[in-house]
């Protein structure tokens, strides 16, 4: 694996946390369902821009755009991502609960809406996927660096940058392996899909990269502390949660152990958790979250002034 070329030698957070920020805002936008007249061009031409002026020194955009270039048009554009993941049975599908949890609107999902929500992100069922769509989860990793870098040195800037770390770990990290080697396999089908996997491997990278940075910055607690927190709450989890109501349909239903924990967490510090009780069959029918669209227009100003 190529590591991308990134300076991580200055202990100032903040300009890499606002270049980092504008680069998973671009990549998210990318990995939207390209239906708009123009993409294709407008990849070749502002995604391939911003790629060379925030990854110095890299291949990424002069591979994207050998890619783009080699695609005839809008339509086989779209039709190469409708092939990769939207039309089933696709091969190289953008959720994480797929690859994580085996399963549409498994556990991982639901503990990605507590992340968003916490942020004060809504659903929105005009969004026409699932909360863990890997563009959702990049615009959000790019909303908490982003917050990071204009926060400056802060409480409050160490716990976005804990945020991120966390919610990369754990949604983030685990699955892009899988993805990438299945993107590459479908090109071999499907020429026109090649900016798909470019992006794909971009993707992976990038994460690899800020995942050891950010435990650099702000490391997470060793694996025996969170062990024997575990075992410290795992049978209160079984005794006090066995059973709750649904908040949008009122019937009662046992929630999973890490469901259970959410709740007992929130419990716990005396903050409302009903947001979070929501049974399975209605957590299936609210398929969206609300567009993010954080103002990054003064973090795309700053990072442009850092750089």
């Amino acid at each position: 694996m190529t590591e991308l070329a990134f300076d991580t030698r200055t202990d100032d957070t903040s300009p890499r946390a606002f270049a980092r920020a504008e680069l998973y805002l671009c990549l998210g936008q990318a990995l939207m369902p390209p239906v708009q007249p123009g993409t294709r061009q407008a990849m070749v031409r502002d995604l391939v821009a911003d790629l060379e002026d925030l990854l110095p020194g890299h291949q990424a955009g002069e591979k994207l755009r050998e890619a783009l270039e080699a695609v005839a048009d809008d339509t086989a554009l779209l039709r190469a991502y409708s092939h990769l993941f939207l039309v089933p049975p696709y091969p190289a599908p953008l959720n994480a609960g797929l690859y994580i949890d085996n399963t549409i609107m498994g556990p991982s999902v639901l503990e990605m809406e507590r992340y968003y929500q916490r942020h004060g992100l809504a659903r929105d069922m005009s969004f026409r996927d699932t909360p863990d769509h890997l563009a959702l989860q990049l615009q959000f990793l790019a909303l908490l660096l982003g917050s990071a870098a204009q926060a400056g040195p802060s409480v409050e800037a160490r716990h976005a940058l804990e945020e991120a770390r966390d919610f990369l770990n754990r949604f983030l990290r685990p699955w892009p392996n899988a993805w990438v080697k299945k993107l590459d396999k479908a090109c071999h089908i499907i020429p026109e899909c090649q900016p798909y996997a470019v992006l794909g491997r971009l993707v992976r990278d990038a994460l690899d990269v800020d995942a050891r940075w950010l435990q650099e910055r702000v490391p997470a607690p060793g694996p025996a502390a969170d062990a024997e927190e575990a075992e410290g709450t795992t049978t209160a989890l079984q005794t006090e949660v066995d059973q709750t109501e649904c908040g949008r349909c009122g019937k009662p239903f046992v929630p999973s152990r890490e469901l259970a924990g959410m709740l007992r967490a929130l419990r716990d510090q005396g903050l409302d958790a009903e947001h979070l009780t929501v049974c399975t069959e209605c957590r299936t029918s609210a398929m969206g979250l609300s567009p993010l669209s954080p103002d990054f227009k003064e973090v795309r100003q700053r990072s442009g002034q850092e750089r």
